[in-house]
């Protein structure tokens, strides 16, 4: 019998020169009229790239995209109940598996492989077309096992879509090597940038560009895992620690052909510096830094509901505030003037006043344009984070302090709130932290309507970091690092150039830089910092109070996930494939620990 694909992207048919459901039912389609037909196979490349998890966008109303920069530390969702506070607090990882960060896609890999296969059998379509949609499949493919590979370390590499007929030793796959898996993508990225154009033909495709850029991404995390952590399972999991240089080479060669042939630069449109980084993530124009996007459109049916929940309270959608962002995150974001942003915390006592000229001010243009802080400029008027005010009533000429009262006016003030909105200080309990996430909030999304802004999945800042972090463990070969560092990356924020790059400083600048993006998460993982920083760690929320006769703030640090805590201990370096996945197939072993 032959196989037959259901598709749920009939509109591509439009574009097809005569109807494939002439003489067949209209709700499935032959193998033999898909890959004769360039609108049934893009439909079906655009499915396996809908599938693929190029950024976290599940849960309802799309919650679960904060869960990954929850893990690490940097924001958490508003409240208990959704996972992407819930599954990282208080909760163990363990034989029954990886829970939300779990990850399994052998569906879109078969899916792939079919069209890997079949579409090399074409007979009418052109040869060019048809490498590149096979290159653009291939793509997907890998980055499905990239996504594996971080979770789980080794995985069964499946490269041959098996059919109905197979044997249980062709179904039952043994699990390859950490180190086979990475080298799979590696070669399958230098393979299909030999194939792919320099310019897509459609947005949200991969690219010469975007094959290059996972494969400096990629080898970089093989590097840094031969290098930071162990080899288990008699080599499943795990480098040899001499192969770390190969794989920094890898990845920095890969970096080093997009820093000089690709045609992208860093995003300056806006000489103002806090405004351009703003714009860096919202501009779909032509921007220059974009490498590889996620594309949404509200009217074409494909979109996210980012804004309908990050926006501030008050500022329009019934549902907002729900990614407050840890003290400890601001502390990340230096001074303008090279001065530390970590603080003595006995500062933080609810006695010792800042200056907000100062202490928001003159932090890094990054922290100004990607966090709201309080009385931050959006649509036109402040953002308010103070739970209460000490003022002087004109009154009676005495000094006094407000509660947590709604729609309390200063008296004499011009509007000024006693307090801030509840949902960013003090709503139902549910704990805010003082502080909420700004980056990728788009303030022209219709009020409650859903979100069309593109996602950059990759973008050339990371590549350049990428590039100083594998030139750095190399010894700068080419001696340029400096100048990525500190010429690109930290001049374009706005930031004075570092005389010592350190590896702390590169693992800092990344935290910064790279910060919301789902990095942070991974980056303590490969790094094997994770159990340090994560395991039994307490973030903290801010606890702002307004004197409104000087103007100045004052703070107090108080625990900021209702106490609980997060749980990540060695062995989630790799997480358990789980007992429902051993159970099914009896030749996959367990990762060690569970």
């Amino acid at each position: 019998m032959k196989k037959i694909f259901l598709f749920v992207f009939v509109l591509a048919l439009l574009g097809s020169c005569e109807d494939p459901f002439e003489l067949t039912p209209t709700d499935i389609i032959s193998e033999n009229i898909v890959f004769e037909d360039e609108g049934l196979v893009d439909a079906f490349v655009n499915d396996l790239y809908n599938r693929a998890q190029f950024h976290m966008t599940s849960g309802g109303t799309n919650i679960n995209m904060g869960f990954l920069n929850s893990w690490g530390g940097e924001h958490r969702n508003f409240a208990p109940w959704q996972p992407a506070f819930g599954q990282v607090t208080n909760t163990p990882y363990d034989e029954n598996g990886a829970r939300l960060l779990d990850y399994w896609p052998y569906g879109n890999i078969r899916e792939a492989n079919v069209l890997i296969e079949r579409l090399a059998n074409s007979t009418s379509l052109e040869a060019d077309y048809v490498a590149n949609r096979i290159a653009e499949a291939r793509f997907v493919r890998a980055w499905e096992y990239f996504e594996m590979v971080k979770r789980f370390g080794g995985v069964p590499l499946v490269t041959q879509a098996l059919g109905t007929d197979a044997s249980d030793d062709q179904l039952f796959v043994e699990r390859n090597s950490e180190k086979e898996v990475y080298d799979f993508i590696g070669s399958e990225m230098d393979a299909i940038a030999a194939i792919l154009p320099d310019a897509a033909d459609a947005g949200g495709r991969a690219t010469k560009w975007a094959a290059l850029a996972l494969k400096s991404r990629a080898m970089l995390y093989a590097a840094s895992v031969a290098r930071n952590g162990t080899q288990q399972l008699n080599g499943l999991l795990g480098f040899p620690a001499s192969d770390a240089d190969a794989y920094y080479q890898r990845s920095m060669q890969a970096s080093k052909e997009i820093l000089d042939n690709g045609p992208f630069s860093l995003y300056r449109k806006n000489p103002d510096k806090v405004q351009n980084l703003i714009d860096l993530f919202l501009d779909e124009g032509d921007n220059p830094e974009s490498i590889f996007v996620e594309k949404y459109n509200f009217e074409a049916g494909k979109n996210h509901a980012f804004d309908v929940t990050g926006t501030p309270a008050g500022f329009g959608f019934s549902w907002n505030s729900n990614y407050p962002v840890y003290l400890e995150t601001m502390e990340r974001f230096d001074f303008i003037d090279g001065a530390s942003g970590k603080m003595d915390p006995a500062l933080y006592d609810g006695n010792t006043p800042f200056d907000p000229a100062r202490f928001f001010g003159e932090r890094d243009p990054r922290f100004r344009a990607w966090i709201f802080y309080p009385e931050t400029e959006f649509k036109g008027r402040p953002v308010y984070f103070h739970t209460n005010t000490v003022y002087t009533d004109p009154a009676d000429n005495q000094r006094k302090t407000t509660t947590k009262q709604s729609g309390f006016i200063i008296p004499g003030s011009d509007g000024f709130p006693g307090a801030c909105h509840p949902r960013h200080a003090y709503a139902g309990g549910n704990n805010p932290t003082g502080l909420l996430r700004r980056k990728h909030i788009n303030p022209t999304t219709p009020d409650g309507q859903r979100s069309s802004t593109d996602w950059i999945i990759i973008r050339l800042a990371e590549v350049m970091l990428n590039y100083v972090e594998a030139a750095f463990y190399l010894g700068d070969p080419n001696g340029d690092m400096a100048f990525y560092f500190n010429d690109e990356i930290r001049e374009r924020a706005g930031m004075p150039a570092v005389d010592d790059i350190t590896e702390e400083r590169i693992r800092q600048e990344r935290r910064v830089e790279l910060a919301f993006e789902e990095h942070v998460f991974w980056d303590l993982r490969r790094w094997r910092i994770a159990v340090e920083e994560l395991d039994n760690q307490t973030f903290h929320k801010s606890v702002w109070t307004k004197d409104f006769d000087t103007g100045e703030y004052f703070l107090t640090m108080e625990h900021g996930d209702k106490g609980r805590v997060r749980l990540h201990p060695e062995r989630n370096y790799y997480y358990a494939l789980g007992l429902g996945r051993i159970a099914d197939n009896p030749k996959l072993v367990e990762n060690p620990g569970y």
